[in-house]
């Protein structure tokens, strides 16, 4: 198990690395009761909040935590195993995203599928990882899609496949997906994420369960011959400048032969 300095290490050489505009937070699922002292809650704020507010909250320096009461969107608490049973109303909603039945039937069956165990949760602790102080369950980092990409491949380095499964909403399933499947998850945050969380339209971000961060480091040190970040630019090409548009060398050329002097 990667110890909490451990941990704040690997957060800030990561941002340093890769020039991460917001903090890889740490997130943890407490099944029995965990001590929220320190931790901001949506409550605090007068507010209920979505899980991707929180998240994208506490990956801009707050030290978050959320229980049952402090949710806006009970379906990612539902997800999140912060409710005690499944509330049917949730199933109008999903009619609004699509008007193909086997559509629904897909966003169905996979958001139950991450859906933690019902009632297994008693809160949820977020926090921007270089400063965390408990060991979390997963690692989410924001990025650039080039960003996000180098942490993919500095996994691949080390034979770990990130997996991606876009529905179009609910993102958050994501996040309890590589916590079930242990499997880190390529998050392209859902209309929800966008419209209530906030999240940048260049945006995306990875999920990393936790028994795999410690290879994301050493995976960017071994991936940097051929992915390089920040990417290179080749300089070293000549350019095309537009038919007519007579400014080049060429036409210079031409230019001293028309008027009888060797180029």
């Amino acid at each position: 198990m990667q110890s909490i300095e451990e941990l704040r290490r690997v957060g800030r050489e990561l941002r340093a690395e890769l020039g991460l505009r917001t903090y890889p937070v740490g997130i943890k699922f407490c099944h029995d009761d965990c001590d929220l002292t320190g931790f901001r809650r949506p409550r605090d704020f007068g507010v209920h909040m979505t899980v991707c507010q929180v998240i994208n909250t506490a990956r801009h320096g707050r030290a978050m935590a959320f229980t049952l009461e402090d949710m806006f969107c009970i379906a990612g608490a539902y997800l999140f195993g912060l409710v005690p049973e499944y509330p049917d109303f949730l199933q109008a909603p999903i009619s609004r995203h699509t008007i193909s039945d086997e559509a629904k039937k897909r966003i169905n069956s996979r958001y139950f599928e991450n859906a933690l165990p019902e009632g297994s949760v008693k809160a949820v602790l977020v926090a921007p990882l270089e400063g965390i102080n408990f060991v979390p369950d997963v690692v989410d980092v924001y990025g650039t899609p080039t960003q996000v990409n180098s942490i993919a491949k500095a996994l691949i380095w080390h034979g770990i496949f990130p997996e991606i499964d876009v529905l179009g909403l609910i993102s958050c399933s994501m996040v309890t997906k590589a916590y079930k499947t242990k499997k880190p998850q390529i998050k392209i945050p859902g209309s929800g994420e966008i419209a209530w969380g906030r999240t940048g339209e260049d945006e995306i971000s990875i999920v990393i369960p936790l028994e795999h961060i410690d290879k994301v480091l050493s995976g960017l040190e071994g991936v940097k011959s051929i992915y390089p970040y920040p990417p290179p630019r080749f300089w070293f090409y000549e350019p095309i400048a537009p038919r007519g548009y007579t400014l080049t060398y060429r036409d210079y050329e031409e230019w001293r032969r028309r008027r009888g002097q060797q180029p």
